[in-house]
Parts: C-alpha cells; structure tokens; sequence
C-alpha cells in the first residue's frame, strides 16, 4: 500500500480547508453530534436541521453517551422521509494510538453499555478538571460550574475550548485548540486508556456494531487494521472530513484488503467554522447503512 496520508490534513475543522462534496447524491450520514455530548444543537434541533437537506438516514454518535437518543427518536418520529440509527462514538485506545469508533444500531438500554459509558464519562469529567486547573495556572480564568452546566453531561474539550474563546483568549474553536488543548500544548490531558478490544466486545453484546471514525487521527492504523477486523470491526470512514482523492483512495483500499464497510459521516458539530462541513454536503454512497445493518445482524450470530 501507498504511505498514509499526513494525520493532520483533512480535518474536519480546519478552517482553511474546503468542504469535499462527493459525486453522489448525499442521502446518509453516519456521525452527527448533539449537545448530549459537545455539539451545538440539541437533539431535536439536529434533527429538525438534517431533515430539512437530502438526508435520509442519519447516526446520532455523541461521545460517550447515549443521553440525547431519546429526544432525538421523538424529533425523528415527525419526519417520516428520515431514518434515525441509534449510535454512540466511543473513545478507545490501542497501544500508543487513541482511537475513536463510530458505533451504530446499539441498544442503548444495554447494562455492560452503559457501565462502560458511565466510566468513560466519570474520566471525561476528571480530565476536564486537570485541564481547567492547568489554564488557571496560566492565567486563563475560567468557571468550571458553567463549562459542566453547558456540557450537560459528557464533558470534552469543546466545552473547555469554547470557554477560551468566549474569555477572549483564542479567536475560534481551533484557535482554542492549537495553542491550549492539544497534544502538546499546556493544557492538554491524556485520557485514560479504554482498550478497544474490549470495547468492541462491549458493542456487539449491545446488538451493534463499531467503525474507525476519522482514521487520519488513529495513528499507524494500517499496522493492526487486520487484528481489529478480526475481532468484529465493522468498517472505516473513508469518506469523511474533508479528505482529498489521495486519502479518500487510501482508507477505501485499506477496508477492501481487509473486508471492512466503507463509512462515512460530517462529524458535524454545528460550531460554526469557517469551511464547515454541514449535513447534506459529505457522506457516504446510499446503502452503506444497510450494509452496516447486515454487520450488526452478523454479529449477533
């Protein structure tokens, strides 16, 4: 295979990059966030938002919870025209790498889910505090009381980003990000380690299954791609973010050598950006949910 693409180029929220625009029809999205976790909109105003473009199928994936499936099924219930899949985006780690899955057709009502979720939450919050008390040490004031009441919930760097911004000391999001909060940076915090073997186990106990969301950011993927696939990886988000015909053409023959599904989805936020990539403008070819479906029915034996 080729050599991977740079992890850095792509990115959703780079502001300087142009949304990607597929050849197809975009019916499906597959990574949608809500205010359950660090979006903008609440589930029900995500909902009315993506109902109102080309969308017929959609994935809310917030991170780490399932908090916000509940009123976005109702919202979805007025809309007859628009699938609702039940998802949640789990936060993992495999030796030096962390990664994310995207995670689809879960029951979230499952006990062995929602253990795994309260865990992942009680180290979000945790984190988010060492990160809080790290900018105030630099003379970056901030109210942890209203960064935990915006977050509701699953708190993630978003919300601590936001609160610079809105304390004058970055200009936007990525900004915020780029001289504070990511690796490297002073205030940036290491998660704990929530191994994705384990997690995939957890995801398939819960009727769903799991994919590589953004895989730029899941560092020498190609090296244990293989191992996962055998472990019940379902597929890997080829076309998602804003990744050019190099990288779109490298993750899609990475999931052909391996079997996998290729997703896809805006992992759209609602921050607000410049170049943001909205609902309707990026995802994957219709029928890539129901062939995630046939994965999800596989797994179940």
């Amino acid at each position: 295979m080729s050599i991977p693409p740079a992890r850095r180029r792509g990115a959703r929220h780079d502001p300087n990059v142009a949304p990607v625009t597929p050849p197809w029809p975009v019916y499906e999205d597959l990574h949608l966030h809500s205010t359950a976790s660090d979006g903008t909109l609440t589930p029900a105003q995500l909902i009315d938002r993506v109902a109102k473009t080309t969308l017929r199928v959609v994935a809310l994936t917030d991170h780490d919870t399932t908090s916000g499936l509940a009123e976005a099924t109702a919202a979805a219930a007025r809309y007859p025209h628009l699938t609702l899949i039940h998802g949640v985006e789990l936060s993992v780690a495999h030796l030096n790498s962390e990664i994310h899955l995207t995670c689809h057709f879960i029951d979230a009502g499952n006990a062995a889910l929602q253990d795994a979720l309260t865990r992942i939450v009680a180290d979000r919050a945790g984190r988010a505090r060492e990160m809080v008390s790290r900018l105030v040490d630099i003379g970056i004031e901030l109210d942890w009381d209203a960064i935990a009441d915006a977050a509701g919930g699953a708190i993630g760097r978003p919300h601590i980003g936001r609160a610079i911004v809105d304390a004058g000391h970055a200009t936007d999001l990525p900004d915020a990000f780029n001289r504070y909060l990511n690796p490297g940076q002073h205030a940036y915090v290491p998660r704990a380690k929530f191994d994705i073997f384990n997690a995939l186990d957890i995801v398939h106990q819960a009727g769903g299954i799991a994919t590589v969301a953004h895989p730029r950011t899941a560092r020498d993927l190609h090296s244990y791609i293989g191992k996962l696939a055998a472990a019940g990886l379902a597929g890997i988000e080829v076309f998602a973010e804003k990744y050019d015909a190099e990288q779109i053409a490298y993750y899609a023959q990475l999931a052909d050598r391996h079997g996998l599904v290729k997703s896809g989805g805006t992992d759209y936020h609602a921050n607000g950006n410049a170049n943001e990539t909205l609902p309707g403008m990026n995802g994957p070819p219709c029928g890539t949910a129901r062939q995630l479906r046939e994965r999800a029915g596989d797994s179940q034996g």
